[in-house]
Order: structure tokens, then C-alpha cells, then sequence
């Protein structure tokens, strides 16, 4: 399931107008061009956004900014060590944020300018977070936890331990109060953006 997304491309062109195959490929290449432009922006986003970056530390990480300055992000979220959480979500940007077709609409034509109308498919949150579910969290999104908050995380110690699957972080069945999250805008937030310059 995929958001339907909306690209229009203004293009003028007076050698165009006897032959309609002509125009319409111009304008398919002109959003395509804008849609690998847009791919390209939320990946940047996606990599330099303080979650990507922590989650990449992995296991050796510390001093974590989105638990207060305390612990191990990575080992937080329950990982294990090896474990690259963030891959699967590069994946569907890159698989799914793309033109849909090559034919498009013709919305409107002059005789100096045409503007043609294509279908460009982004993932929605449904399929970010069935992306992103894991046997760690109950088969639930480590996405949605990120963003809309996680109810144990006072429950958190963060030692070196081979009974942890990251190495570096225990669930204690006390509430510790060691660590302090906040949901924190993330995947949802960057789509939201792309789909704004969709328009």
C-alpha cells in the first residue's frame, strides 16, 4: 500500500505541438528527474537524522542525546549487536519512491506551454511500520516506538552483559528512571515532506 503523490511538470516547447509522444516524454523525463531529486533529498534527510546516526553507532555508542545524554540508543531499542535497523528503511525509499507510470495526464495545453500530470507512489506509515516490526518488540514497528514513545524505557539499565542482545543494555522488571526518552519525529516526519513538494 503506497500514497499516491501527485508531480506536475510545466514545460514550454513550440517544436512539440505536432506530435504528442514528443511532449509527453519530455514531461516523463522531467518528473522523473524531479522524483530522483526528491528520492535523493529524503535519503539525505533519512542518513543525517540523529536516530540514523545513533542506530549506526551500534552497540558502541554512548552518551546518547535522545536518552538525555545517558546510555546506548542502539542497545535501548533491544538490537543486536550486527544488527542494521536502519537498511530496511533505505530499502523502500529507493524501491518506492518512484513515477508510476510513463504516460501521465495532459492537464492542460497552449500553444506555448503544456502541463502534464503524473502519479509518483511514497510509502505510507503502514508500510514503514510493517517494514520495521521485530520478534524484539512483539512484532511491533521500532519506527512507531521511536515516534510515538516507549512505555519501558525507565526499565533500562545499560551494562556489559552477555545475556543482552546488544551486549550493552538489560530490561529490569524495576522502574529505573536511569534514561530519559522522548518520542522524536522521524521516518513519518521526512515523508510528510516529500509529499508537500509533491504538489
Amino acid at each position: 500500500m503506497a500514497v499516491r503523490g501527485k508531480i506536475t511538470i510545466s514545460q514550454v516547447t513550440k517544436k512539440a505541438f505536432s506530435n504528442s509522444k514528443v511532449f509527453q516524454n519530455l514531461a516523463y523525463g522531467a518528473a522523473k528527474k524531479k522524483a530522483a531529486r526528491l528520492q535523493k533529498e529524503a535519503l539525505k534527510e533519512l542518513d543525517t537524522h540523529v536516530v540514523t546516526q545513533e542506530l549506526e553507532k551500534g552497540s558502541s555508542g554512548g552518551g546518547s542525546s535522545l536518552l538525555g545524554g545517558r546510555g546506548n540508543f542502539f542497545g535501548f531499542l533491544g538490537f543486536r549487536e550486527g544488527d542494521q535497523p536502519v537498511m530496511v528503511i533505505r530499502d523502500t525509499f529507493r524501491n518506492s519512491i518512484k513515477v508510476r507510470n510513463t504516460k501521465g495526464k495532459l492537464k492542460k495545453l497552449t500553444p506555448t506551454s503544456f502541463i502534464w500530470e503524473f502519479i509518483v507512489d511514497i510509502p505510507s506509515s503502514v508500510d514503514i511500520e510493517k517494514e520495521t516490526k521485530t520478534l524484539i518488540w512483539s512484532s511491533r514497528s521500532w519506527v512507531r516506538g521511536v515516534e510515538k514513545g516507549i512505555t519501558n524505557a525507565a526499565n533500562t539499565i545499560f551494562v556489559d552483559s552477555e545475556n543482552s542482545r546488544s551486549g550493552v543494555a538489560l530490561q529490569t522488571t524495576r522502574n529505573i528512571g536511569f534514561i530519559n526518552f522522548r518520542p522524536t519525529p522521524y521516518v513519518t516526519e521526512i515523508l510528510d515532506k516529500l509529499r508537500k513538494q509533491l504538489v
